[in-house]
């Protein structure tokens, strides 16, 4: 009881160290440029492994379209969630942080089996294969990152990624290109 607590006591001050204004230079639209997510992501867990080792063995660090997307389980000090989020809200080209944790007692050890088929499942439909999608599971909850076409697209992988066994629930951040 006291970890779900701290849980959502934790989620509600992140989130507002975690909105950030979502505009870039570029006419406030954010930019969709794979390579400045993959640098901001690198330069995010770069960080990370050098203020706290080992946390990248308990949280996901997800970038899409100028969005960081921060999962995981969280250790019993919550210090380590805290400070990734803050790393990531300094980070050039980052537009927006948000955050999904549990605490780690719930972390399941099937969560990268169950990953590694909702991956598959994506792959090999025609309808989303195509799709910029990263994905985590924590405590068999999916968490998706990425840039769709449209919504149909954005349903479509929500359910693919629903339907694989062992999946207790669905978070997406998935956005529209403009």
């Amino acid at each position: 009881m006291i970890a779900r607590l701290l849980v959502s006591w934790l989620a509600l001050s992140l989130s507002g160290c975690a909105g950030q204004g979502f505009e870039s230079a570029a006419g406030g639209r954010p930019s969709n440029d794979e390579g400045s997510d993959a640098k901001a992501c690198q330069s995010i867990r770069s960080t990370l492994r050098v203020k706290a080792p080992s946390s990248l063995s308990v949280l996901s660090i997800l970038c899409s379209n100028q969005l960081v997307v921060v999962a995981g389980a969280l250790p019993p000090d919550y210090t380590v969630a805290v400070e990734a989020v803050h790393i990531a809200t300094r980070t050039p080209g980052v537009g927006r942080v948000e955050t999904f944790f549990v605490p780690r007692a719930a972390q399941d050890a099937s969560d990268s089996a169950i990953a590694e088929k909702i991956r598959v499942a994506l792959a090999t439909d025609a309808g989303t294969s195509t799709a910029r999608t990263d994905l985590a599971v924590v405590a068999g909850t999916v968490v998706l990152v990425g840039m769709v076409d449209d919504q149909a697209k954005a349903d479509r992988i929500i359910a693919n990624a629903g339907s694989v066994a062992g999946v207790k629930g669905v978070k997406s951040f998935i956005q529209l290109r403009p």
